[in-house]
C-alpha cells in the first residue's frame, strides 16, 4: 500500500477539502470538476446542485425486506468479538479469507497477501469488534471497529492522514475499517442491501458502547456513501493519494440522530443487533 501524498495536485486537495467541508461554491464551473478528475460524476452532480451535501439523504426504500428476500432464512447480523464461541469461529475464518479474496485479490493490496488466503492483520485481536452480515449460511459482508484508546490502524500505518486533533478524547473513539461487501451482491446495485445493514449496526453498535465518533480512512466514494445517508463527516486531513486513489482521514458523529438518519434512509425501521451481542447493562436501549 503506498500513500503519495504529493502526487495529488493543489487543484484537487482544494477541491476535495472544499467538498469534504461542505464548503464548495455550488455553481462551480462543470470543466474545473471534469479537469480534477477527483469526483464521481454524482458527486459532481451534488456539487453543482443547488443544496449542500450534507444535507442530501437518499431514501432507498424497503432495504430489508429486500434483504430478507435475498435469502431463505434472511439477513442476520452478528457482532463477534473475544472470547469466541459457537459459531464464530468459522464466520471469523470466513472473514478472514473473504477480506483477502477483496482486498487483496480483486483490489490490489498486494503487500496484505499471505500464502494462506486469510487477510489478518495486528489488529484482528482481542480489541477488535467484528460486524458481520449472514443470509442464511452465507457471509455477504463484514468490518471491524478498534477502540481508539487501543493500538488501531488509523493512528499506526495511516497516522501521516491525520493533521487535526480528534473531535474526543480517544477512549470516546473508535476505528472502523475493513468494510467490504461480498462481490457478486454489490452487481447493477447502487447501494446494496447488506451495506445499508453494516451501515446501521455500526451506528447501533456505537451508541451502545458510548462512542461518540467513529474515524475511518477512505476513498471520497466511502465519504460520498456516508453523506448521503445524513452523516455527519469531518475530515481530519487533506487527502492524499493511496494506491493511485484519492483518500482521506475522517470522523463521523455518533448520536441518536445519526442513526435515525441511515435507518430512514436504508428503510431500517428497527435495530438489527441483538441485545445479547450488547454489553452488559446496554442491551435495553436497541431492544426492537
Amino acid at each position: 500500500m503506498t500513500i503519495e501524498s504529493g502526487t495529488l495536485s493543489a487543484l484537487n486537495q482544494s477541491l476535495c477539502l472544499a467538498w469534504l467541508q461542505g464548503t464548495f461554491a455550488r455553481r462551480a464551473p462543470t470543466q474545473i470538476l471534469e479537469k480534477s478528475r477527483v469526483f464521481s460524476p454524482e458527486t459532481a452532480s451534488w456539487l453543482l446542485g443547488d443544496l449542500p451535501i450534507f444535507s442530501r439523504v437518499t431514501t432507498v426504500p424497503n432495504a430489508l425486506q429486500r434483504c430478507r428476500q435475498l435469502g431463505g432464512k434472511g439477513m442476520q447480523v452478528h457482532i463477534i468479538r473475544a472470547p469466541v464461541s459457537g459459531d464464530n469461529p468459522r464466520l471469523l475464518e470466513e472473514n478472514y479469507r473473504l477480506r483477502h479474496k477483496i482486498f487483496v485479490d480483486l483490489q490490489g493490496w498486494n503487500d496484505l497477501r499471505r500464502p494462506d488466503g486469510r487477510d489478518i492483520d495486528d489488529f484482528d485481536n482481542a480489541d477488535a469488534t467484528h460486524i458481520l452480515v449472514t443470509d442464511g449460511e452465507e457471509l455477504v459482508g463484514g468490518s471491524r471497529i478498534t477502540p481508539l484508546n487501543r493500538p488501531n490502524l488509523l493512528q499506526t500505518v495511516f497516522h501521516g492522514l491525520v493533521l487535526g486533533d480528534l473531535p474526543a478524547d480517544p477512549s470516546l473513539g473508535a476505528d472502523w475499517t475493513r468494510f467490504y461487501v461480498r462481490p457478486d451482491r454489490r452487481e447493477g446495485r447502487r447501494r446494496a442491501p447488506e451495506s445499508a445493514a453494516l451501515f446501521c449496526a455500526m451506528m447501533e453498535y456505537a451508541l451502545a458502547e458510548g462512542f461518540t465518533f467513529i474515524t475511518f480512512v477512505s476513498s471520497l466514494s466511502m465519504v460520498e456513501h456516508g453523506t448521503s445517508v445524513g452523516w455527519r463527516i469531518t475530515p481530519l486531513g487533506a487527502p492524499v493519494l493511496v494506491d493511485g486513489k484519492a483518500t482521506v482521514a475522517a470522523w463521523i458523529e455518533v448520536s441518536e440522530q445519526a442513526l435515525y438518519n441511515v435507518r430512514r434512509a436504508t428503510g431500517m425501521s428497527h435495530a438489527l443487533i441483538p441485545a445479547s451481542a450488547l454489553r452488559r447493562g446496554q442491551g435495553e436501549a436497541l431492544t426492537a
